[in-house]
């Protein structure tokens, strides 16, 4: 049943620009310690194609879309969980079949199994030791491929390879982009496709798994293509939470005007689950759906650290730690406003009624020196007061077109038709798509560990 909050009746504030309340402690007031993460080539990724020389050992493995703490150590070391997501792979152009239109995405080593890896923190180095291939019910390796347009978690991309050939899906395919730990040591990982919740034993095979409609809530079908869950969190009392990375689409119309996304608690025990609006920063982006949350961890039954971030509207990347508190948010099962769900109002007194997530600046990574765009991994020491990030580096690799025809189009502006040929504003091309290493600054996976003046509460 729908709960229906009749905007003009409800009385209550959101509040909205007193949700950020709250200055992040100053830089002299933290203690920062920056690590480059070391990946022995025996786990880098595999690449036999047209741009080996340039990856003559492979793509540099991204460990980064998600952190976890396994055990601080008596030897002082620290060893954390950590996760990659769907593989190498890169924007492609518009793919045309008949009189269907669809976007695609470059997929150089397309047999990439998403994987968990053990890393170490000692004497001043961090380390990759040891990985788990995440597989299916049966032990069948999972890739990172779409899934068959149709189904639930589908983005209705098309997969190629260098030779534009269409790789086709995997009806298992997980794009991984949070990793927790329950008590029994199985593995909690979210997934931005479906949005999945997916749980894997200590083996990584696939235990269970909840999508929008099958366990979870079926308004989460709406996300943003590649924008489902960025992060995944287990609270003390074992709810696991998890994050939409951006604004639901709600028919296509509600991307760019709602001002919220949505946090998702759910009981794996009862099944029951509570969604909870978190209030971006809308005023610092050109639009609300260009805000993207990071990760998040549980450092209590109702409170989250969270990563946001995203260019601004001032062009200035801004990668931002927050405290959020759930605890007096309303539960958005069911709640509509006037008949459509809230991400249709845009303005502060059509959310009368809607109390969203408070939340609380704590880190101004960039104001630290953090350069990297995708701070993609968040957790916190058993000190309370040590928050560990992570980044994810795209496995150093990026994509590169050449045109003199058109030198300034980017890869989206092609289309690619059935036939391997090239049109750019309907006019036959020919660019040349080469995969390239990307930036200096994006290649590496990095880990910081920032303490804090005082424990979390």
């Amino acid at each position: 049943m729908k709960r229906q909050l009749i905007a003009v009746a409800i009385a209550a504030s959101v509040g909205l620009s007193a949700l950020s309340a709250g200055n992040a402690w100053a830089e002299e007031a933290m203690k920062v310690n920056r690590y480059t993460v070391a990946v022995p080539e025996k786990f880098y990724v595999n690449y036999q194609g047209s741009s080996k020389q340039e990856f003559p050992k492979g793509f540099r493995t991204g460990f980064g879309s998600g952190i976890a703490v396994k055990s601080v150590n008596k030897d002082g070391s620290i060893e954390f969980y950590m996760i990659t997501d769907r593989g190498p792979n890169g924007d492609g152009p518009e793919y045309q079949a008949g009189n269907k239109v669809t976007t695609s995405k470059f997929f150089p080593s397309p047999s990439f199994q998403p994987q968990i890896a053990l890393a170490r923190l000692k004497a001043g180095k961090v380390e990759i030791i040891k990985t788990i291939g995440l597989k299916d019910e049966t032990g069948k390796p999972i890739t990172g491929l779409p899934i068959k347009p149709g189904s639930i978690g589908s983005t209705n991309e098309i997969a190629l390879d260098e030779k534009l050939t269409n790789l086709g899906y995997d009806s298992n395919g997980l794009d991984t982009e949070g990793i927790a730990v329950d008590a029994k040591g199985n593995f909690w990982v979210c997934d931005e496709y479906g949005p999945f919740i997916a749980q894997f034993n200590r083996e990584g095979k696939l235990l269970r798994k909840y999508a929008p409609g099958a366990g979870l809530p079926e308004v989460l079908k709406y996300r943003i293509p590649n924008r489902g869950f960025e992060g995944i969190a287990i609270a003390p009392n074992g709810h696991v939470f998890a994050a939409v990375q951006s604004t639901l689409d709600i028919d296509g119309k509600t991307a760019k005007k709602a001002q919220f996304t949505r946090l998702v608690e759910l009981d794996p025990v009862s099944g029951k689950t509570r969604m909870y609006a978190y209030p971006i920063d809308v005023g610092s982006y050109k639009s609300p759906k260009d805000a993207k949350i990071g990760d998040i961890f549980a450092v209590s039954n109702n409170k989250l650290l969270l990563i946001e971030q995203a260019m601004g509207k001032d062009k200035k990347m801004r990668n931002l730690v927050y405290l959020v508190d759930t605890q007096a948010a309303t539960d958005l099962s069911g709640v509509t406003v006037n008949g459509v769900e809230p991400e249709f109002i845009s303005d502060q007194a059509g959310l009368a009624g809607i109390t969203f997530a408070t939340k609380r600046l704590l880190v101004d990574l960039r104001a630290l020196g953090w350069e990297t765009e995708k701070a993609e991994g968040i957790t916190l020491l058993p000190d309370r007061k040590t928050i560990v990030v992570t980044n994810d580096n795209d496995f150093g690799m990026a994509i590169e077109v050449d045109d003199s025809a058109n030198p300034e189009a980017g890869i989206g502006d092609y289309t690619l038709n059935a036939d391997k040929t090239f049109t750019h504003k309907g006019v036959p091309a020919a660019p040349k798509v080469t995969i390239v290493s990307n930036s200096q600054v994006e290649r590496y996976q990095y880990l910081w560990t920032i303490e804090l003046p005082e424990p979390l509460q």
